[in-house]
């Protein structure tokens, strides 16, 4: 027959209610478990007795709690309260991913026997992704006595700052001194409980997919805190493992090729903005943006003579003017700077490089054309569509921009100012041809690089950067991306345009049961898995396809 100890609440809080013994002894811990289906259903085990008795006295004695005890081989009455391990039971094994997300739940059992007055129980569930852990939300569970401990430290704290008002420094250390067991805070579950049978919590989390692996597993962590300062930490508990069912699985690997023709002759375009003194043909290093334009030629250069894919064939060197002044006089113009640029390349490159030889000078006279293209783009322009006729339909030229600066005044003064000095540039032409290539064309075959990118994005589940990519190619894996975007009726349009598979039916059949076309993704379901019949189980893991089938 066990023994009794009679403890008044300050006593208690003394003495303690100690559960750390009896737990090192038993190595108690806690347990996860994917629980068989058969065993859901089993009845609860025996209601246990209560651990303690509480006494309350009608003249005002302190409160007394009865607790049971056992005496040890000194003869010392230490209290005994058993701890159950905490049993996690998990409602699926397999998680279907769902706009780049998984939800993962389980059932977290505290059993009776962890439960106490004197306890404040917490169990952290632990989410484990590629290496990484991540603590979930925790689930405290307070016994009514601890419980009116923590609100009386409180009431006592609250006290102190009334009468003292501390500043914050104070009020911190007072707090540490008063309120030995805070409230637990950024818990999913805080409860205070008083129960003769097993707790259960059912606890579900949303985790996003986008780094996560094929598999996600949690383990459950835990402590027990004693009235008396006691901590007792349950051991890591078993392993608890999910597998994430995508539509991953049904992407297509097959590698893109694209055809590339290899020209034996190139082109490369160079545009120089050079500001020349109106009238003028000399380059000034120091005028305008001069400097950084002629050292962004001289690298075009060294790089075109530096590499060895190509050899340069020739150079042509095209200047052109604004129209202001006559056209004859504009066009010999254009013509002499581009020789001074010619002779300035021939000055800064060795002989070896054979600039003498290779570069071809020639003048456009007045750009008309770009001018055309910027007055067109300029809103600030009040005339712009007059002043654009007149460019289109005034065959002399020297007559136009006379128009243009009699008639309105105001717009060519703009031009002057902004568009002119655009003008004065030089055109740049590189000539190359391929070293050792003898045909024109050559048509060759190479793995599409942006597709293959795009793959690895749906495959890491990067989907919105993934769809970016793969739109344009309008194929199986397009259609992945989209519905896992939840962009059900585009993913749709795709697979409607794919040649008729077992994989592109079960996909459309997903589409068109989120769209509710039921009787349809019923029709194309059965024709997937005529194709395939391993589908018919496949669709027991798209929660889509599960609730369709059972509504047949």
């Amino acid at each position: 027959m066990k023994n009794y100890l009679s403890i008044p609440i300050l006593g208690l809080l003394v003495c303690g209610c100690s559960v750390t013994g009896s737990l090192q002894r038993r190595h108690a811990g806690a347990a996860l478990a994917h629980t068989p289906k058969v065993m859901r259903h089993e009845a609860r085990r025996e209601q246990a007795p209560p651990q303690y008795i509480e006494i309350r006295h009608a003249d005002g004695r302190p409160t007394e709690f009865f607790v049971p005890a056992v005496t040890l081989e000194n003869g010392e009455q230490v209290m005994m309260m058993e701890l159950d391990e905490v049993v996690v039971t998990a409602r699926t094994r397999s998680l279907p991913e769902r706009m780049g997300k998984v939800d993962i739940d389980f059932v977290v059992t505290l059993p009776k026997m962890l439960q106490g007055s004197c306890r404040n129980i917490v169990v952290t569930p632990v989410l484990h992704n590629r290496g990484e852990r991540t603590p979930l939300e925790d689930i405290s569970i307070r016994g009514a006595l601890f419980d009116r401990v923590q609100q009386r430290d409180y009431w006592q704290y609250g006290r102190y700052i009334d009468l003292y008002r501390p500043d914050s420094l104070r009020a911190q250390e007072a707090f540490g001194r008063f309120v030995r067991f805070p409230y637990p805070q950024d818990v999913r579950c805080d409860s205070v409980r008083a129960s003769r049978s097993d707790i259960s919590y059912y606890y579900t989390q949303t985790v996003p997919t986008a780094d996560a692996g094929k598999r996600l597993s949690v383990t459950l962590e835990g402590r027990v805190e004693g009235l008396d300062g006691s901590l007792y930490l349950l051991p890591p508990s078993d392993t608890l493992s999910y597998t994430i069912s995508s539509m991953l699985d049904f992407v297509d690997t097959t590698t893109r090729y694209l055809t590339r023709i290899i020209e034996r002759r190139v082109r490369l375009d160079d545009r120089v903005l050079l500001a020349f003194p109106v009238g003028s043909a000399a380059i000034v290093d120091t005028l305008s943006g001069n400097a950084a334009q002629l050292m962004k030629t001289g690298v075009v250069l060294e790089r075109l003579f530096g590499q060895r894919e190509f050899t340069v064939d020739s150079i042509s060197v095209t200047a052109f003017a604004s129209p202001e002044g006559g056209a004859a006089m504009n066009r010999e113009l254009s013509r002499r700077r581009a020789q001074t640029l010619s002779n300035y390349l021939k000055e800064r490159f060795p002989d070896d490089a054979g600039l003498d030889t290779l570069v071809a000078v020639r003048s456009a006279g007045e750009d008309w054309t770009r001018l055309g293209e910027m007055v067109h783009s300029d809103s600030l322009i009040r005339n712009r569509e007059r002043i654009l006729e007149l460019i289109d339909t005034e065959p002399n030229s020297d007559r136009r921009e006379r128009l243009i600066r009699e008639r309105y005044g105001e717009d060519y003064a703009r031009m002057r100012k902004e568009m002119y000095p655009k003008l004065r540039a030089v055109e740049l032409r590189y000539y190359l041809q391929r070293v050792g290539m003898t045909q024109d064309t050559v048509h060759t075959t190479e793995i599409d690089t942006l597709y293959l990118r795009g793959r690895r994005l749906l495959e890491e589940r990067n989907y919105r950067a993934a769809v970016g990519i793969l739109l344009p190619y309008a194929d199986r894996n397009t259609a992945i991306a989209l519905l896992s975007l939840g962009k059900d009726e585009r993913a749709l349009d795709v697979l409607y345009g794919l040649p008729e598979s077992d994989r592109s039916l079960y996909l459309r059949t997903i589409a068109l049961a989120r769209l509710g076309r039921k009787d349809e993704a019923l029709e194309v379901f059965a024709r997937a898995c005529a194709l395939d019949p391993n589908l018919e189980y496949r669709a027991g893991l798209d929660p889509e396809l599960n609730k369709l089938i059972k509504s047949r």
